[in-house]
């Protein structure tokens, strides 16, 4: 009978031989194995003395981030504390910038322009760095100014006072006015009076409709009385020289464009005008914007005067300073 060993592929005449092989061959030695390393060992004395000392089998202690092996943990730590690449970063992402402490990246905000108070001005599309120069800015430009509007003349005003001025002074707004002469002509109930014809046709009318005789007393109570609503209502239409408004009023009469920004440059431009003051009464009651008639000389305008009897023969005392009066008023007779 054999006794065959396997591993070895032999065989032996009794048990007793097959043990003392299996005892004595190296093959069958015990065998303890590294598997990371593919070693073999032939104790387990041996095999711990290798697991202690291989480099292999030192400890590790990784950062996976930088990809970096440490040998204990501490030395882990302290590369994790040191390291660049794990400082504490604070991101300002408008502005696409990391700090190295808050501290900075407060810092950072406080001072960047990028990062300053945004005080928008919508109807302007621009943005201020504070509330106070928003406010100067809403109080300075021309784009937020205050207007004041008359509707009727489609005009804008940049005042209450600017819009109340042009209520009283414009035409447009005092026809429905009851004037010095509407109220001299409709003192004679008899007479049929119509406020859309000039003074000087008006009264030429009346005198008719009256049948008042040259030299009577009628006559010339109603002339005088005539004469000083004339001067009122030269009054009302142009004012004061030292009214801008009263000066434009009169430069618009007689033409004058562009207007003159001051009432010296006005005086400056109308000083030597020869123009008929019946005329320019008439233009002021009226809605035509034609210019009034004008003259080369003194001669033209007495030859003009007394061919359509528009007379004004009130006298200027140097009183009241009216525009035209002042300036304007001519030796006819």
């Amino acid at each position: 009978m054999s006794f065959r060993c396997g591993p070895c592929d032999r065989f032996f005449d009794s048990d007793k031989a097959l043990q003392q092989h299996v005892q004595d061959a190296p093959a069958h030695a015990p065998s303890f194995n590294c598997r990371p390393c593919d070693r073999s060992f032939s104790n387990e004395k041996a095999l711990q003395q290798h697991l202690q000392d291989a480099p292999a089998h030192v400890p590790s202690f990784n950062c996976e981030p930088c990809d970096r092996s440490f040998s204990s943990d501490e030395a882990l730590q302290q590369h994790l504390r040191d390291a660049p690449a794990h400082a504490p970063s604070f991101d300002c992402e408008a502005c696409d910038r990391t700090f190295g402490s808050e501290e900075a990246l407060h810092q950072h905000l406080r001072d960047s322009p990028v990062h300053a108070p945004s005080i928008n001005c919508d109807d302007c599309d621009r943005s201020f760095n504070s509330e106070e120069a928003l406010r100067q800015h809403l109080r300075d430009s021309p784009a937020h100014a205050s207007f004041f509007d008359c509707a009727p003349c489609d005009r804008t005003f940049s005042s209450a006072e600017a819009l109340q001025q042009h209520l009283r002074d414009s035409r447009i707004h005092q026809q429905d006015t009851e004037t010095p002469l509407n109220m001299f002509f409709r003192s004679f109930p008899t007479f049929d009076y119509d406020p859309s014809l000039p003074p000087a046709t008006s009264y030429a009318s009346l005198r008719e409709h009256k049948g008042w005789r040259r030299g009577s007393a009628a006559s010339a109570d109603a002339w005088t009385r005539y004469q000083e609503a004339l001067e009122s209502e030269l009054h009302m239409w142009f004012g004061a020289e030292n009214d801008l408004t009263a000066w434009h009023a009169l430069c618009r009469a007689i033409g004058v464009k562009p207007l003159p920004r001051t009432c010296e440059q006005c005086e400056e431009t109308v000083r030597r005008t020869h123009v008929n003051i019946i005329d320019l009464i008439e233009w002021g009651r009226s809605d035509n914007e034609d210019k009034v008639q004008t003259f080369r000389d003194v001669a033209q305008l007495r030859a003009y005067t007394k061919e359509t009897r528009k007379i004004f023969s009130n006298t200027f005392d140097g009183e009241g300073g009216n525009v035209v009066l002042r300036h304007l008023l001519r030796k006819i007779f």
